[in-house]
């Protein structure tokens, strides 16, 4: 009887422990998402006040050009 109840305590634990499992592996993805989502959303932001400031000092073409090509090089550096 005791071997019963040992056996069964043990199935009960290991299938409380499958089922959660996939739960907080789901609440650890879903966390992840809102952090990139907050990062995504902080770009945004840096990014639309970089451009308000410079539609402000109403810079020719080819100072917007340097600007984009400098933009872009510091991306590929961070990127790497």
């Amino acid at each position: 009887m005791t071997l019963l109840f040992l056996s069964l305590a043990a199935f009960i634990a290991i299938v409380v422990i499958l089922v959660s499992a996939k739960h907080i592996k789901a609440g650890f993805e879903a966390r992840g998402d809102v952090k990139e989502q907050q990062k995504s959303e902080k770009r945004k932001q840096e990014d639309e006040k970089i451009l308000d400031e410079l539609n402000r000092k109403n810079l020719s073409e080819e100072d917007l050009k340097d600007l984009y090509e400098k933009i872009q090089n510091n991306k590929k550096d961070k990127d790497e």
